[in-house]
């Protein structure tokens, strides 16, 4: 019969003897100073790493556990007297969790049975020798129950385990005896009451400073909402700077409360793990748990009155902000600008958007979408029904020659000029097969938006006409239709181009049809002879709640009567942004104009 599988035992015992030094000690390894200890904590990781590598050879799996084991347990009450003695010693502190040092601290506790009988145990009992009657005590109200559960505890490290479980064994099985053989007596059964009068007396000592505790916390919360009510008259008198300085103190008040209730919860749990009684320390931490919650509701409820206070101060603050930027050279400055720009109205169309390169980017990730999903079944146009073919998406433009100017959020959020091509093709039994080409290109200038990061002005006739004649003069039987979306919109001479009839018989005849998509107004633009377009543009029109939408344009007309100009930050509170600036486009065709003022944002001018 194989006993050790090869392995080599006096191997295991050489590199053992500093591991059984330190176990067979226990609790009086506290006796050696700091340095030897150090000395035997370095020799025990040695021997055990050495013992892992194989150097003692394999052995089964019952010896190979119990060696470890024994590796472990001395480590772990190395590790206990470096934190018994308040040492400062890393290592051990790494390894080791403070579950872990605080189960080596009870078991300890217990080595004293290493070397007694049963009857060495009653000996003491009847002589009422107090550390063995207190550990008696300990064990008997819970001690016991609580060290199983440890030991069962994944957290612990099994090898540790594995030796405390078996020492642990050895201990109960001496106290259980003794305790059975004194119950006998009367005098220990009296004994045995008069510990439990002193749990239940322990027990309540704990619930009453638990409860007063936790009131006074609620109590002081209480008070920090009051004090906060009663101030609130003072601090709108004061509206500037008192008042926001005073809210700040505040929040600092809120967040210490939260932080000396988080304190008192920790030192009451501290308190709880020595009743070793799980049951009622279950029901306390309950009960702790339900009171944070109720306090930290509180504090909740009292930071969102104090935020709501700041933005209401804050909200005054920029309207005299207003009031004085209104007086300011800033404000000649501006209207400057606007009679100049009066003075040229008609004349030119640059700077009448405000585009700026993320919102360029979303706008095409909405727009590629929109056109994959409205195509993604079968199609209805012009009596006739096409199956989609094909749907794919490329890029029109490479972003990556811009790495070496723009960090990678930057150029993530730089538009590609994408496209999706959907190729259309009738069903019918018979006869030829109309093919329908959609190009779908979400359109925008990437160099102006990759160098400046905005971009303000319509686009071009001349930009257009380089993606109409590419159209035109691409291969195919199948007819074409160019829909080229863009934020930044059209100028006039791009719309009147396109609904005149040189456009009509210059392109439709070649198989090309032109629908223009303005994605910040909405506005679908196409030539109104041309059948296709026309079929086609309820498909790619932008999607609007009117609703929302004319609650926000007659928000933005109110807020421009009486007034030569309107700055789009003064309309933000009318509602979303795309929303106001929808308005503002929309507005600007009944006669006035809309231009982005460098300084000052996208401004609606009245003539």
């Amino acid at each position: 019969m194989v006993v050790f599988n090869e392995g080599n035992p006096e191997c295991v015992r050489n590199l053992l003897r500093p591991a059984e030094r330190v176990l067979r000690q226990g609790r009086d390894i506290t006796v050696e100073d700091f340095e030897t200890r150090k000395g035997l904590w370095e020799r025990i990781q040695d021997s055990y790493s050495r013992y892992l590598e194989g150097e003692c050879g394999d052995f089964l799996r019952d010896l190979d556990a119990a060696f470890r084991s024994k590796f472990e347990a001395a480590l772990a009450i190395l590790a206990w007297s470096f934190w018994k003695k308040a040492e400062d010693f890393p290592p051990a502190e790494k390894r080791f969790s403070e579950r872990e040092i605080g189960l080596i601290d009870e078991i300890l506790k217990y080595n004293v049975f290493e070397i007694t009988t049963k009857e060495d145990i009653l000996g003491k009992l009847y002589r009422r020798e107090p550390e063995t009657v207190q550990l008696l005590k300990t064990y008997y109200l819970g001690m016991d129950r609580w060290i199983e559960e440890q030991l069962e505890d994944p957290e612990i490290k099994l090898p540790l385990r594995y030796y405390l479980k078996r020492t642990w064994k050895g201990y109960r099985e001496k106290i259980d005896a003794a305790i059975n053989e004194a119950s006998k007596y009367g005098w220990f059964r009296t004994l045995m009451e008069e510990w439990e009068r002193e749990k239940a007396e322990e027990v309540e000592a704990v619930r009453e400073s638990y409860e007063a505790k936790v009131g006074e916390l609620k109590k002081r919360i209480a008070e920090m909402v009051a004090f906060f009510e009663e101030e609130r008259e003072r601090l709108e008198a004061e509206l500037r700077s008192s008042s926001l300085e005073e809210i700040g103190r505040l929040r600092r008040e809120r967040e210490e409360l939260v932080e000396r209730f988080e304190r008192e919860k920790a030192e009451l749990e501290k308190r709880l793990l020595e009743l070793k009684d799980e049951e009622l320390k279950k029901k306390l931490e309950e009960e702790l748990a339900k009171a944070r919650g109720e306090a930290l509701r509180e504090a909740k409820l009292l930071e969102e009155r104090l935020r709501r206070r700041e933005l209401e101060l804050r909200e005054k603050e920029m309207e005299l902000r207003k009031r004085e930027l209104e007086l300011s050279e800033k404000e000649d400055i501006l209207k400057s600008r606007i009679e100049e720009i009066l003075a040229m109205s008609g004349k030119v169309e640059k700077g009448s958007r405000l585009v700026l390169r993320d919102e360029a980017r979303i706008g095409e990730l909405n727009f590629v979408g929109r056109m994959k999903s409205k195509f993604a079944g079968d199609v209805r146009l012009l009596g006739k029904t096409y199956s989609v073919e094909s749907v794919e998406e490329g890029k029109g433009e490479d972003t990556s020659r811009f790495a070496g100017e723009l960090d990678e959020r930057s150029l993530k959020n730089l538009p590609e000029n994408r496209y999706v091509e959907v190729t259309l093709k009738e069903k019918k039994l018979l006869g030829r097969k109309e093919r329908i080409l959609i190009r779908g290109l979400y359109l925008t200038r990437v160099e102006r938006l990759a160098e400046l990061g905005l971009d303000t002005d319509p686009l071009t006739l001349a930009e257009i006409n380089v993606h109409l004649i590419d159209a035109r003069d691409s291969k195919g039987d199948a007819r074409t239709v160019l829909v080229i979306a863009s934020p930044l919109g059209f100028e006039e001479r791009v719309r009147r181009y396109v609904s005149s009839e040189d456009f009509h018989r210059n392109f439709y005849s070649e198989n090309v049809s032109l629908i223009l998509l303005d994605t910040e107004t909405g506005e679908v633009i196409h030539n109104p002879n041309d059948r296709y377009a026309r079929a086609l543009a309820p498909l790619v029109r932008l999607e609007l709640d009117e609703e929302v939408y004319a609650k926000v344009r007659e928000c933005v007309r109110k807020k421009l009567e009486g007034r030569d100009y309107l700055p789009l930050s003064e309309c933000l509170d009318c509602g979303e942004e795309e929303y106001v600036r929808r308005a503002f486009y929309e507005i600007g065709r009944d006669g006035n104009l809309v231009k982005y003022i460098d300084g000052f944002g996208l401004v609606l001018i009245r003539k």
